[in-house]
């Protein structure tokens, strides 16, 4: 069977590299490298060349099994980071490091403070209501985020629940509220926040993801096409047609759409009503990654440093969040790296920048999710991409290897 796979973040990698295992398959790529995400910059320090990741940075073994079991296949070599969070509101002055007792209370004035311990309290609060909300399917998990939280303290949702949730999500706090509350505590759950012990091992790809990408792309049976500027798709005559923008068409059985949702709908010429009314319900938001080495973007003190660093802009419509690529890929340079997303800050030390989107959970996302069986599969066409789960690699994947088990080419 001859297959077009289109888009080549993971979602569409793994599809080709999965279904090459039987069939013909060909990817097609409209920017000028694979990865998606998953993408390195080469950064040279005096004589010294190494990768740095701007991107897919983090994963872990047990919510990341089938990320794990394909770094295996590929023999990709991993090692050990971390996903420690540091807070830091520019406004108040106030700081700290979630990784120890002495990070939480770096800043003296915090043993002084009600609302420092308020927050811990909600904190452990928090954690005890939603394990036990998720074990007993408690109805408040219907509320959107807003309200599940709303009987905790404004320090709480400020300092530390929201800020944590956008920092993941790559979303302006305030609109975390809208987030459904079951999803957001499951993915807590699954990923060992919901308690003081329960976190896992955070690994990297070393030397950077690019590795795992040049790696899988060996095994991808047909051809990969970069800069391919396909333009529209149709289903004729029990066939796939890909048209580019030079009137090239070509002809396949099937087609998987790794790409978001909206370029789904951009390019399906004879899109299906449930398509339409499916893929329109997923949105995506721009965030701008700024790698740099300007130490100004962080808290004053280096030693306040965390994997994660949350700063509260003033006018709280933007995630400013600061990578410390230094811990999270365990750098042995002179120089700390920093990747920076969406601050208006002007970087002295600028290396590069570079824009992403991500999905943006609601409701109305999270149902339209339940209804993708209605559309997968049908008209020759696939529909793969981390927006049908918690929009990590991990389910990018996973929307890949359920496609790959129909043709019987799973992980």
């Amino acid at each position: 069977m001859k297959i077009a796979v289109i888009g080549a973040g993971i979602s569409g990698l793994a599809s080709a590299y999965l279904l090459s295992k039987k069939h013909e398959v060909d990817l097609y790529e409209k920017e000028s490298r694979l990865g998606g995400h998953a993408r390195t910059t080469i950064v040279q320090e005096d004589d010294k060349e190494f990768g740095v990741d701007t991107g897919f940075l983090v994963f872990n073994h047990e919510t990341y099994p089938l990320l794990t079991k394909l770094f295996k296949q590929l023999g990709v070599k991993i090692e050990n980071s971390d996903m420690s969070f540091g807070f830091w509101d520019k406004k108040t002055n106030v700081a700290y490091n979630g990784d120890s007792l002495s990070g939480l209370f770096f800043q003296k004035k915090n043993i002084f403070s009600y609302n420092h311990y308020k927050m811990i309290m909600d904190i452990l609060k928090f954690n005890k209501k939603a394990n036990k909300d998720l074990e007993i399917n408690h109805e408040d998990l219907n509320k959107n985020l807003g309200e599940y939280l709303s009987i905790f303290s404004d320090v709480f949702k400020q300092r530390y629940i929201l800020p944590m949730g956008a920092a993941i999500w790559s979303t302006p706090d305030t609109k975390m509220n809208d987030f459904p509350a079951r999803t957001f505590l499951q993915f807590f759950k699954n990923h060992g926040l919901l308690g003081v012990g329960t976190h896992h091992q955070w690994l990297t790809v070393s030397n950077g993801s690019i590795n795992y990408v040049k790696r899988i792309s060996e095994y991808i049976s047909g051809k990969i096409v970069i800069d391919s500027n396909i333009v529209k798709v149709k289903r004729e005559n029990n066939k796939v047609v890909l048209e580019n923008s030079v009137n090239d068409t070509f002809f396949y059985d099937k087609v998987i759409f790794a790409c978001h949702a909206p370029q789904v709908l951009e390019l399906l010429e004879d899109a299906s009503d449930d398509e339409k009314e499916i893929l329109s319900c997923f949105l995506y938001k721009q965030n701008k990654a700024v790698l740099h080495t300007d130490k100004n973007a962080l808290y004053p003190d280096k030693k306040i440093y965390a994997a994660w660093n949350y700063t509260n802009n003033k006018d709280r419509t933007s995630v400013s969040l600061s990578y410390w690529i230094n811990r999270l890929q365990n750098l042995k340079t002179k120089k700390d790296y920093f990747v920076t997303l969406n601050e208006d800050y002007k970087f002295q030390d600028y290396i590069e920048e570079v824009s992403y989107e991500h999905p943006q959970f609601d409701r109305k996302a999270i149902q339209a999710q339940e209804k993708r069986d209605l559309i997968n599969g049908k008209n020759n066409s696939y529909f793969a991409g981390a927006y049908w789960r918690y929009g990590f690699h991990e389910d990018g994947l996973y929307s890949a290897n359920t496609i790959a088990k129909e043709f019987g080419c799973e992980l």
